[in-house]
């Protein structure tokens, strides 16, 4: 049973942590911003004349999302060595406090990075793409496809960090499909434009979905299943992987318990 004041306390920590690591905070946005930028003008080379300014936007929304996927797995998967290395895995299970669900905390991290992120690089972008960056056709399907985004991405990252306190690999090592979700997981263009095989492999995907009802929020491109039909799919996913990570979470943990966690291995 989860006490509401364990996760008052969990957030209260973290929220702590990311104002005494100002100066890392800082760092990890430059990065971000690099991270962008790298990507946007890579893409954005190839591009004709006819039809940059939706490409460049349709490219940015995409990179967003796949930000906040990779910002997930790292700062939250990628955390376990961390709290196995100072000893807080042994401590919290002593205080029947499930180690994982103060990892699960690091959203709070990851997302507060994400989105400090996005207006600066948005900033940025207008240069390249003009005042139609800024313009959101329907606000409320974008909210809608990231909090979708984010929902998958941190369960993702939840069920990684699982993994890595049984396997003693890091989550972020655990992680083989990150890089390859911008062009084979439908983050970074609609599915109507992808050959036919990698299209039928980003319909398998939970983040396709997400993107699709992103890429209608901001420029109303209609999802290539339809919209109605998106909305359920993502719905369908989100409620799975929840329930998988859910059994994931649970068996790991009895595991520990029993056996205890030995220390994550890094290279």
């Amino acid at each position: 049973m989860v006490n509401k004041n364990m996760v008052k306390a969990i957030l209260w920590l973290h929220l702590l942590r990311l104002s005494r690591y100002k100066y890392s905070f800082v760092n990890y946005i430059l990065v971000d911003i690099l991270w962008y930028m790298i990507f946007l003008l890579g893409a954005l080379m190839f591009v004709p004349t006819q039809g940059f300014v939706d490409t460049a936007i349709i490219t940015f929304w995409g990179i967003v999302l796949w930000v906040i996927l990779n910002n997930s797995v790292w700062l939250i998967a990628g955390w376990t060595w961390f709290i196995l290395s100072i000893g807080m895995v042994d401590e919290h299970i002593l205080t029947n406090t499930n180690p994982l669900l103060f990892i699960t905390g690091r959203f709070i991290t990851g997302m507060t990075i994400s989105f400090s992120t996005i207006p600066l690089v948005l900033i940025i972008f207008t240069n390249i793409a003009g005042s139609k960056a800024l313009t959101i056709l329907h606000p409320l399907w974008l909210i809608t496809g990231m909090m979708l985004m984010i929902s998958y991405a941190v369960l993702y990252a939840l069920a990684l960090a699982a993994l890595s306190l049984r396997t003693e690999v890091p989550g972020s090592m655990l992680d083989i499909l990150n890089i390859f979700m911008y062009i084979g997981g439908g983050l970074g263009a609609p599915l109507k434009f992808m050959p036919e095989a990698l299209r039928s492999f980003a319909i398998l995907m939970p983040y396709t979905h997400a993107a699709e009802i992103v890429r209608y929020g901001v420029l109303g491109i209609e999802p290539y299943l339809g919209l109605g039909r998106e909305a359920v799919i993502a719905t369908v996913y989100l409620a799975g992987m929840a329930i998988t990570v859910y059994f994931i979470v649970k068996r790991v943990t009895e595991y520990i318990r029993r056996y205890g966690a030995r220390a994550v291995g890094m290279m």
